[in-house]
């Protein structure tokens, strides 16, 4: 903070707070763009960008919560502080008619605040406890996603944790889950955390800061609050990481002849695991050798009782060797390994934090590039049955394109949409419509064939829809492209057309057509992809 402005930067995005004027503006670091808006208008700003579908299930989800001072004190960059145990319990109802019972959700919160009295002696708490109240009082960005359902599933929550109004210095927060289908299975309830979370205050200062800091950069460009959003989220999808936990990458013991991480390889040859008394998924890292023969495997998640017959099945299969630098090397990937009896209904999988930390670990330690990506794709591409194949040209498509593999990214979208046409009762059939059109949309723009993408979107637009369209929605990204190249008629075409699939997505399509009605970009968030 300085003087009447305030600044919060974090993931290459930085938010300033004109406490004068009113005003509220979001800043695009790695585009160099910005939005300004009266913060009068940002929380319903925020709430036009909310997925207005979801309310009915986010309202249903019902939440409860105890908080108490369990007389614990701490002193935290010299303050004295408080701790605040709130423990809150959520059930997520299921659908009518199925079989798996409600899952609920438990999170056990501490927090430790700046005592009252501190609050008056330490400047920095001060200023820092009334950047928080105005921005709680003015922006409020959780009462302003009421229409999303969010405000009422978390406002027993965000009441507890800010019951005492003080500013808290570390936050700590476990996530359970608890399923009954997994109980019933063996699984033990409630006793690992299914994520873990920590913030805390490293350092107070009031110490002068540059003036830099509160101000937009001359070279930045003026854009709308939805396309600022659109980069930020985009950004944040890109960088998302699974926690690597302490120690991060360098803390992962990885064998020196193990050259790569791959996660997503399909077998060349596989074996299904016996039925077993217990039904379940285990989730298992697999070392797939220089020949493709399986080295070793380990156990990341699942049932005890499964993890034994999961290893003795997935030591049977092979693989397409990994390569680099032009020579097959020993690698490791991830498979599922799924015990099922369909008579007794479905069942749930509930991932172990140290399996996604070992795998967060793997991907930190050993990165690969969207063109190693593309490459380790096609190689494992290669070879196999005809069912084997007409799995992967969707995603060949995708990860070529990323890749800024134009022509390959073209080829593979027109095998996705040939094979689709020869199996139009297949399961895949809408999503490969639907993906194979707006792959070769964004390779028309990139060739500058704008009359080109406008006809591939609305081909995109003509799936007849899939369980995942129906449910997520579209893939917005070309009809964004288009979007900046001026096309806003075509994007009110396709957003009509994707109304015949996406029931649920009524809400959030009337949102989009206003916002590109008024000349304005819309706020797509996950469906960027």
């Amino acid at each position: 903070m300085k003087g009447n402005k305030g600044v919060t930067v974090a993931n290459g995005s930085a938010t300033i707070a004109d406490f004068a004027k009113q005003e509220v503006t979001m800043i695009d670091n790695a585009r160099k763009k910005y939005a300004t808006i009266p913060v009068s208008q940002y929380g319903s700003q925020l709430e036009a960008i909310m997925p207005g579908d979801g309310a009915a299930l986010l309202s249903s989800m019902k939440t409860t919560c105890e908080s108490k001072k369990p007389g614990v004190t701490e002193v935290i960059q010299g303050v004295q502080t408080e701790e605040r145990d709130v423990t809150c319990s959520t059930t997520m109802p299921v659908p009518d008619g199925a079989k798996q019972p409600a899952m609920s959700m438990k999170f056990v919160i501490k927090i430790w605040s700046a005592l009252p009295i501190e609050r008056m002696r330490v400047p920095a708490l001060w200023e820092l406890s009334g950047y928080e109240l105005w921005q709680k009082y003015f922006m409020n960005p959780m009462g302003a996603s009421s229409k999303s359902g969010m405000g009422g599933f978390m406002a027993p929550m965000l009441e507890a944790m800010g019951k005492d109004q003080s500013v808290a210095l570390r936050t700590r927060m476990e996530m359970f889950m608890e399923m009954p289908s997994l109980v019933a299975a063996g699984a033990a309830a409630s006793s690992t955390p299914f994520m873990k979370m920590s913030n805390e205050v490293v350092e107070l200062s009031v110490a002068p800061l540059d003036d830099s800091l509160f101000a937009i950069p001359s070279e930045y460009s003026a854009a709308s609050f939805g396309d600022v959003m659109n980069g930020l989220t985009a950004a944040a999808m890109a960088s998302a990481k699974v926690p690597t936990g302490a120690g991060g990458a360098s803390n992962v013991s990885i064998p020196a002849n193990v050259k790569a991480y791959v996660p997503l390889l399909t077998p060349l040859t596989r074996t299904d695991p016996d039925a077993k008394d217990v039904q379940g998924m285990v989730e298992v890292l697999i070392t797939v050798g220089q020949k493709g023969n399986v080295e070793g495997v380990e156990a990341l998640g699942g049932p005890q009782e499964l993890r034994k017959a999961a290893i003795d099945t997935v030591s049977q299969w092979t693989f397409r060797p990994v390569i680099r630098d032009g020579a097959p090397v020993s690698a490791y990937t991830v498979a599922p390994v799924v015990f099922i009896d369909r008579s007794k209904g479905p069942f749930g999988f509930l991932p172990d934090m140290a399996g996604e930390e070992r795998k967060g670990q793997l991907a930190e330690a050993m990165p690969r590039s969207p063109q190693q990506v593309f490459a380790d794709l096609e190689q494992d591409a290669g070879g196999g049955d005809k069912t084997r194949r007409s799995n992967l040209p969707g995603p060949l498509a995708m990860a070529a394109l990323k890749a800024g593999a134009n022509e390959k990214a073209g080829v593979y979208a027109a095998e996705l949409l040939a094979g689709a046409d020869s199996d139009k009762k297949g399961w895949n059939y809408g999503n490969a419509i639907h993906d194979g059109h707006t792959v070769l949309g964004l390779v028309a723009l990139r060739r500058d064939d704008v009359a080109g993408a406008r006809e591939q979107l609305l081909d995109a637009g003509k799936t007849p829809g899939s369980p995942q369209l129906n449910s997520f929605g579209p893939n917005m990204t070309l009809a964004s492209e288009l979007l900046k190249r001026g096309e806003s008629g075509v994007v009110l075409d396709y957003f009509e057309s994707c109304r015949a699939f996406w029931k649920m997505g009524g809400t959030q399509l009337d949102s989009w057509g206003a916002a590109v009605r008024k000349g304005e970009t819309p706020f797509f968030g996950a469906n960027l992809r």
